[in-house]
């Protein structure tokens, strides 16, 4: 750990449940980012659970840092979807800035895969993406590239998708400094083009894929070997990573998986 990571972490660390900011009290921490905390608290004035968002002591000082919390408050705000978290208000508390906004109390996939042993079909698994891509075509249209569509930040509950932490968002054409400093998979996912998002969603949907896999040879193969997916499953797979040509935009995914399941009904019937 280098002099000024030591430095950071002491001054870098979340505040302790019970505190009251304003009127909502920290009743838990639910994620520590790069950037900021965030904790479930409660609406002393109404009762309701929100989620209160602060900005790390380390970052106020950086222009980047600052831009990003702004940012993120800044799309919450223009994108409004039932789906996505509602921006309530923001404040500054002690000389720091926070942000309010919707707690939605949903599950991780990772959750109902591991704790809950569900098994997805290719069939469930890319009409779950189809559900997550209805929402991302809804800020895609605004110009809004989300960049950070992992696992966490995909949430189900009672048969809805939601999708939290804009943290990372940013607009089609705008330059994020950020971005030079991802290597790898990341470099594609935090890319400031909508097919980050796709690429993101492909590692995503595998994830599903794998939920139901049982490795029959101890020599590790390719996922288009292990899997056994349609001809039109690996096609899709293929260009949501950019192995082949990419999707430009939302609908031309979206498109491609109603066509396949169009497809897979009818040889169905046949059958």
């Amino acid at each position: 750990m280098t002099f000024f990571s030591r430095i950071s972490s002491i001054f870098d660390r979340p505040l302790q449940l019970g505190t009251v900011l304003l009127y909502y009290r920290i009743e838990s921490v639910i994620g520590m980012g790069s950037y900021g905390f965030t904790y479930r608290v409660t609406d002393l004035n109404t009762g309701e659970e929100k989620v209160l968002k602060q900005l790390r002591k380390s970052k106020q000082k950086l222009a980047s840092g600052r831009k990003s919390f702004q940012n993120e408050q800044a799309i919450l705000q223009e994108i409004k979807h039932s789906c996505i978290p509602q921006l309530f208000h923001s404040f500054v508390w002690n000389d720091e800035p926070f942000f309010v906004m919707t707690y939605i109390q949903g599950k991780t996939f990772e959750q109902l895969i591991f704790e809950e042993q569900h098994v997805y079909t290719e069939e469930r698994a890319f009409s779950i993406i189809y559900d997550i891509l209805r929402i991302v075509s809804h800020f895609h249209k605004q110009g809004i590239i989300h960049r950070d569509l992992r696992i966490p930040n995909i949430l189900t509950e009672g048969g809805r998708i939601y999708i939290v932490d804009f943290g990372l968002a940013c607009r089609m054409g705008e330059k994020d400094t950020r971005e030079e400093t991802f290597f790898g998979e990341k470099q594609y996912m935090r890319e400031v083009h909508y097919r980050s998002d796709f690429y993101a969603l492909g590692h995503f949907l595998l994830f599903l894929l794998y939920s139901g896999y049982t490795p029959v040879s101890k020599k590790e193969r390719p996922w288009y070997e292990e899997l056994p997916l349609s001809h039109d499953g690996r096609s899709i797979i293929m260009r949501m990573l950019s192995i082949t040509t990419p999707y430009e935009n939302a609908e031309e995914l979206m498109d491609h998986i109603e066509t396949m399941e169009k497809e897979r009904s009818i040889c169905f019937k046949d059958f």
